[in-house]
């Protein structure tokens, strides 16, 4: 018997092909190439699949993700916690859409000073055979005024060129 581990992650909704290699004993056979070839069940549906939080300091910045199970029995989420959790709040409802159960992840910033940061939700669910589901947060804190890196909006005019004479 041949028992094997194949890992998914990121293939969902997709066709995966792989190939095993496989060592015997017999000098007829001394290796056998299994090939194996499947379509990968989506666990869920996530959109969007990243958070990016970016505005104005001082500004309500948020982005709420849709979560749609995509298995037989819909799964729960059941614990959602940040790897660092310091510049961000989350808030999760249970909902439906298109008659199908849903949650709506909202996600809001909480950071008081300018800068970048990235983070990482980690989603738990009633689904012991399934990882957790990994949503990375980035965000992006601009003071007020600085939302164009400096540029007012107004065209730039090149400044006049002046002929200037060659020496001889």
């Amino acid at each position: 018997m041949i028992r094997f581990k194949l890992a998914t992650k990121g293939y969902g909704g997709r066709e995966i092909k792989k190939t095993i290699r496989v060592t015997t004993n017999d000098p007829k056979n001394a290796t056998i190439e299994l090939h194996l070839a499947g379509q990968v069940k989506q666990f869920a549906i996530i959109e969007p699949d990243h958070i990016n939080l970016k505005g104005i300091l001082g500004e309500t910045i948020s982005q709420t993700v849709t979560i749609i199970p995509q298995t037989d029995v819909p799964f729960k989420i059941l614990q959602i916690h940040a790897m660092k959790g310091a510049d961000f709040t989350q808030s999760i409802k249970e909902t439906e859409i298109k008659g199908k159960k849903a949650y709506e992840l909202t996600v809001v910033n909480k950071r008081t000073t300018e800068g970048r940061y990235y983070d990482k939700l980690i989603l738990l669910t009633d689904q012991s055979d399934h990882q957790p589901i990994i949503l990375i947060v980035s965000g992006e804190i601009r003071k007020p005024g600085a939302e164009n890196s400096g540029l007012t909006g107004q065209e730039v005019q090149p400044a006049p060129v002046q002929a200037v004479p060659s020496p001889k």
